[in-house]
């Protein structure tokens, strides 16, 4: 009986350490399993439990919806059908997907980017944000097109045959850096002497010796990043779900 208690609670902290990563699960929790007894560990399984219940509703529920997808059973299928075909038709997806993917926050000016999101209306998709999976309009055309590509892109006839719908990959990543930047600003203070030449030398060689106090209105940033390192990394899956296109 013990080696079966050591089993499900060591499963369940793998489980619920992968879903921290993702951002699913409080922390507090996972501490609290890992720390409990023998007999603490089957007080916290109902919360547990639950949590692994809504998880795996919304799991089944995804699938579903993708099986009908693929098969073509159901009129959000048809209307990525309608979808990548428009795609097709204004060209230039390799190269969005491709600066999406390397300078996501230069695609604003892409006609291809501006031609992706045209084509939601087209076809009846909402292009606003949707708060349950957290989707903007980027993350919405990037998973749009990992699936249009995936099931075959500028060569597929898409009004035939199934569609196979994956997940894309976001990932959040803080990083750290040191970089030079030019300030630009005036500077107060105040100077003894009875030559005013003689001041504007000696304030201009070392302005730091007379301020008092400054005033920043503008800067430039100079250099390249520096002493670049990655300090946090989590990834997240783009889920190409009917509810965040037809709000």
């Amino acid at each position: 009986m013990e080696d079966i208690y050591k089993i499900m609670k060591t499963g369940l902290l793998d489980i619920l350490k992968e879903s921290i990563n993702e951002g699913g699960v409080k922390k507090d929790l996972y501490t609290n399993l890992k720390l409990s007894k023998r007999n603490e560990f089957y007080e916290q399984f109902e919360e547990i439990d639950a949590y692994a219940k809504r998880q795996y509703d919304a799991k089944m529920e995804y699938e579903r919806e993708v099986e009908k997808i693929g098969a073509g059973n159901s009129v959000f299928g048809k209307k990525l059908r309608h979808y990548f075909t428009y795609l097709q038709r204004i060209g230039g997806m390799e190269e969005l997907k491709n600066a999406m993917e390397t300078q996501p926050h230069s695609t604003g000016n892409l006609p291809a980017y501006k031609g992706a999101i045209g084509g939601l209306k087209l076809v009846g998709f909402n292009k606003e944000y949707y708060k349950p999976t957290r989707m903007d309009i980027k993350d919405k055309i990037y998973v749009l097109l990992v699936n249009y590509f995936h099931n075959g892109g500028d060569s597929r006839n898409f009004m035939e045959g199934p569609l196979n719908i994956i997940p894309a990959k976001e990932w959040d990543i803080d990083t750290d850096y040191a970089e030079d930047v030019i300030e630009y600003g005036t500077s107060f203070g105040t100077a003894y002497g009875d030559n005013e030449e003689r001041i504007k030398e000696l304030v201009l060689a070392n302005p730091y010796h007379f301020e008092q106090d400054r005033e920043t209105y503008d800067h430039d940033y100079v250099g390249d990043y520096k002493n670049k390192e990655i300090k946090s990394i989590k990834s997240k899956d783009l889920k190409l779900v009917r509810q965040a296109f037809e709000q």
